[in-house]
């Protein structure tokens, strides 16, 4: 838990600094249409799913001539950017750091979710895969830069969870997520462990 602390207050302050635009929202649609998502960069690739027109906190992890890959709905694929306009990440309660993330990761599996609202859910071997509530007391984003984020958590289970931005596989699929995870996590029944993971934006639609 120490050497966890270091490194937040290394990389991490209390300070001003905002998110850039990491998300997305979808316009310039009809309310009756959808925006596809393709098999790669192309306009006549395959359809392999469906934004709906309304859609926010659409995360584009890389882009390439005027088309955003994104992860939506269990489904990889690239989107045209002409229907996306940029959207600021909520905060995590009421600190400066944004939330909307869910992260997970394999040997051990384990699972984390940082609701807008500040509230935490953490799961993993430990809790027999029961979700268990705790609730973020402090975020916080990297100075002068836009990220890594570090989160302070307490409930049932406490710790510390730092994001950094960064292409990450999770071992178990192909998706290749926009975020890495450490999650220094402990709690009274069975004490501390540290864990790796990634991390996406789920979308609202």
């Amino acid at each position: 838990m120490r050497a966890i602390l270091a490194l937040a207050a290394v990389l991490i302050m209390s300070g001003t600094a905002t998110a850039d635009y990491l998300v997305y929202r979808v316009v310039n649609l009809d309310p009756m249409d959808v925006l596809n998502i393709r098999a790669t960069a192309n306009p006549v690739s395959a359809i392999r799913g469906e934004l709906p027109h309304d859609a926010e906190m659409v995360e584009v992890l890389e882009e390439e001539a005027g088309w955003g890959r994104i992860i939506y709905d269990g489904v990889e694929g690239w989107v045209s950017t002409a229907y996306l306009a940029p959207m600021p990440r909520p905060r995590a309660g009421q600190t400066i750091a944004p939330g909307g993330f869910i992260c997970s990761g394999t040997e051990p599996f384990w699972g984390l979710t940082l609701d807008e609202s500040g509230a935490v859910e953490f799961y993993d071997a430990q809790t027999f895969g029961e979700a268990w509530d705790a609730d973020v007391d402090d975020g916080r984003i990297a100075s002068s830069r836009p990220y890594p984020y570090a989160y302070h958590f307490s409930g049932r289970v406490s710790g510390i969870a730092i994001l950094d931005r960064g292409m990450c596989s999770d071992g178990m699929s192909d998706f290749n997520y926009g975020w890495r995870a450490y999650v220094d996590v402990r709690d009274d029944d069975n004490g501390a462990r540290l864990l790796e993971g990634c991390c996406r934006t789920p979308v609202r639609d």
